[in-house]
């Protein structure tokens, strides 16, 4: 494992690259979810380099070792973020380039795969696809939003408001340990003790079913039977909503986390296995 960091916009984004032993033109890029971690997907990354294909985890903005405003879940700068990670593997020498993106980082892959030309196939884990709150609560938030915008313009700042409340009644994992440790980690309690307004809306408002659209390449779908923040449904919407090659995967047993969960190895495997079909392990 590497570590190694990139440019995004005025931002400078922490990775960690998995290569083979073997030179390959192929390489993953995973995008982790809200208010989460490189390090939570690299034992994904390490067994897809064991595998043959390089693998690229990084932290998004404002998340983990990467510069920017603490906590930005917001989407067009987390596609620009992708789009750098992109580049960079590029830059690298890779040529044919896959996805993973689980939760936000799921919507973030679904908005890049309908419009990179260089993302050959992609894989939606658990991804938020249309979270539409309701009313009152949309009111609330434009609300924030709106006294954050007013903020930043005069002091620069953005506004925050602690989001820990709601870390208090997820339940992320179906296997109660791994939730305990998600849900303790003490890097995230940090991030949503401080989530910026208008920056951390995407937590709670996304919608990228446009986007779902417009994707071509192949494209996976795995969501947890189990997934209580986001619902089975969403993952059966944005199935229904792409035209290229597909597939979906409801895994019984599994709840959000799947990649931390007590089917990570299911979902592993599922995922190598459209890698190694639709990417190509082409040697260098």
């Amino acid at each position: 494992m590497q570590s190694i960091t990139f440019p995004s916009g005025d931002r400078t984004l922490a990775g960690a690259l998995f290569e083979p032993e073997a030179p390959t033109l192929s390489a993953v890029v995973f995008c982790h979810g809200a208010f989460e971690f490189k390090e939570n997907w690299f034992d994904y990354a390490r067994r897809l380099a064991e595998r043959g294909l390089a693998a690229l985890t990084f932290d998004f903005t404002g998340h983990g070792d990467s510069t920017g405003v603490r906590g930005t879940v917001d989407m067009p700068v987390w596609t620009t973020d992708v789009h750098a990670a992109l580049t960079e593997l590029q830059c690298r020498g890779y040529e044919r380039l896959g996805l993973v993106g689980w939760s936000s980082g799921g919507s973030a892959v679904i908005l890049v795969a309908a419009d990179d030309p260089r993302v050959s196939c992609a894989v939606a884990l658990d991804a938020t696809v249309q979270l539409i709150p309701p009313l009152s609560e949309r009111i609330v938030y434009s609300l924030l939003s709106g006294l954050g915008r007013v903020k930043k313009a005069l002091t620069g700042k953005p506004l925050t408001v602690s989001l820990v409340g709601e870390l208090e009644k997820m339940t992320v994992a179906v296997d109660s340990e791994v939730n305990r440790r998600f849900k303790s980690d003490q890097r995230l309690i940090n991030l949503l003790s401080a989530g910026p307004m208008p920056g951390c809306l995407a937590t709670v408002w996304c919608d990228v079913t446009g986007a779902a659209r417009r994707i071509r390449v192949p494209f996976a779908v795995i969501h947890g039977q189990e997934d209580q923040l986001d619902l089975p449904h969403e993952g059966e919407l944005l199935y229904e909503l792409l035209s290229g090659e597909k597939a979906l995967y409801l895994i019984e047993g599994s709840g959000h986390a799947g990649h931390l969960d007590q089917k990570r190895d299911e979902i592993f495997e599922l995922m190598a296995g459209w890698f190694a079909t639709h990417l190509a392990c082409a040697p260098a």
